[in-house]
């Protein structure tokens, strides 16, 4: 209906939903070739309790979902909390896994998409109950994270193009 109305349509992994539950998202995906992702890598890695360091079985699950993705929303998880402020030191483990998780979506996504083709991807960064406390129930500076977050994203981003840009030339010139 979404091709017929000229809408692109991608699905999303979240909780709750259908595709909450990575192995039966990839069996899905297996199942409906066309099927568009919207990747929401914290609750796959929630929902599975992932544990660190990422083993290499789950790393190939989750690039199988990123090889399908055309759209990201991004938030960091660790294996125990749906959202973790990327600025303290001990998240950071999760933070770069984030990052090498959204590098290797990128030039998956550059793959396969046209060379004028638009990704999406949004700072998902929730205000309470997802977003970490303190004692008086204050959260981070939402904004200043988010900020973080678009920096670091872009930079992924435009790395990403000019690696595919040099691949291409590169194969021109062979």
């Amino acid at each position: 209906m979404a091709g017929d109305a000229g809408m692109p349509i991608c699905f999303e992994t979240h909780r709750n939903r259908i595709t909450n539950d990575l192995l039966f998202t990839l069996d899905l995906l297996e199942q409906v070739a066309e099927m568009r992702i919207l990747a929401y890598l914290s609750y796959i890695l929630v929902s599975r309790e992932f544990s660190y360091p990422i083993s290499d079985e789950h790393e190939a699950l989750v690039r199988q979902v990123l090889d399908r993705a055309w759209a990201f929303h991004g938030r960091v998880a660790s294996s125990q909390q749906i959202q973790v402020e990327i600025t303290f030191p001990q998240h950071k483990v999760w933070l770069d896994i984030f990052l090498h998780w959204w590098e290797y979506g990128f030039r998956s996504w550059r793959r396969r998409a046209g060379a004028n083709a638009r990704l999406s991807f949004v700072c998902e960064l929730g205000p309470r109950p997802y977003a970490i406390t303190d004692r008086e129930g204050n959260t981070t500076d939402r904004w200043e994270e988010a900020l973080l977050m678009k920096s670091l994203v872009r930079e992924l981003f435009e790395r990403t193009a000019v690696d595919v840009q040099v691949s291409y030339e590169g194969s021109a010139n062979a």
